[in-house]
């Protein structure tokens, strides 16, 4: 069985520390202690890649060879401020991969299916096209059921895995066919975080669009705006939509992505060095995490528009007692 990553180890290997130890710095939002993986320990699952859904189980790992032997070099084209389209082919298909395949957009997925399945209860159940429940559930309607919690409608996190697969090279041409901030930090003003999920979500240029902000390096950062035009196009990987701006960032810019990141992650995050402000700055941030919200607008057949977003949202994790070590 593989112990497949949903974060490319050629991504964490970017964000090995300087000092004598040459890892990861991580620390777990849920207890903050601190702790120094290598990338071949994080990140991983077992038969992660695998989704029996599709016709093609491990079909994702066809895609990853076209993005993960060349990530660096696409850094390095950013770093020169040389982007061509395999390089923005490299870095939009890593944000596919992680908006579609890791555990955090598979949790992501699940509301905007369940609230579908639900909608579609609705209808049937006011057509009369299901019958009652049975005595056991008092001859209730399933809608019924569904509203007072007797009944709940559970999601396979592969199925919402699957989808996001299946689309992963739309995807990649919509964050292709952007505009990207392209953003760089100078180690003597900070570094960038990444994480078990390092993807930032945030306001863009239009208001109806979730930007994506990712640290490729500690030196540099990409926060990618969607258009929506470009969404349900034939996929286009000359693209001819791409545009980018380059700006270094001062120190109060880059502490403002990096609560970003941390906020948006998952269970863990990672920085290039054993920082004393490392601890605090994660407890500040911890009780957040990546989500999808789910708004239902009703129609005139007795169902809901479902609309779901993507964004940060607040998250009670345990409450343990810590000290800053």
């Amino acid at each position: 069985m593989p112990l497949d990553h949903f974060v490319s180890q050629v991504h964490l290997r970017n964000f090995y520390s300087d000092d004598e130890r040459g890892c990861l710095v991580g620390v777990k939002k849920d207890d903050l202690k601190k702790f120094y993986p290598w990338s071949e320990n994080i990140c991983r699952r077992p038969d992660g890649s695998t989704n029996d859904y599709l016709q093609e189980p491990r079909a994702i790992e066809d895609f990853l060879t076209r993005v993960e032997p060349n990530y660096n070099a696409a850094i390095d084209a950013v770093r020169r401020r040389e982007i061509d389209t395999d390089q923005v082919y490299v870095i939009a298909g890593f944000v596919a991969y992680v908006m579609s395949a890791s555990p955090t957009a598979m949790r992501m997925g699940k509301p905007h299916l369940a609230a579908t399945l639900q909608s579609a209860v609705e209808i049937l159940d006011a057509q009369g096209l299901i019958p009652p429940a049975p005595d056991e559930l008092g001859n209730k309607r399933l809608s019924d059921l569904l509203g007072d919690g007797s009944v709940q409608i559970t999601i396979d996190e592969k199925y919402p895995q699957a989808i996001g697969i299946s689309q992963i090279e739309g995807r990649v041409h919509v964050f292709g066919n952007a505009l990207w901030d392209v953003m760089f930090a100078d180690p003597a003003d900070g570094a960038f975080f990444t994480s078990d999920f390092p993807i930032g979500l945030g306001p863009s240029y239009d208001p109806s669009v979730v930007s994506k902000t990712v640290p490729l390096a500690p030196d540099v950062a990409v926060r990618i705006h969607p258009l929506l035009r470009e969404r349900g196009k034939e996929p286009d990987f000359s693209f001819p939509g791409f545009r980018a701006k380059f700006r270094r960032l001062k120190g109060k810019e880059i502490r403002e992505i990096n609560r970003g990141l941390v906020q948006a992650a998952e269970t863990m995050v990672f920085y290039n060095r054993d920082a004393e402000w490392l601890l605090p700055f994660v407890r500040r941030n911890r009780d957040f995490r990546a989500d999808s919200t789910v708004s239902k607008i009703p129609t005139p057949t007795g169902g809901s528009m479902i609309v779901a977003r993507q964004g940060v949202v607040p998250y009670a994790r345990p409450t343990l007692k810590q000290h800053d070590g």
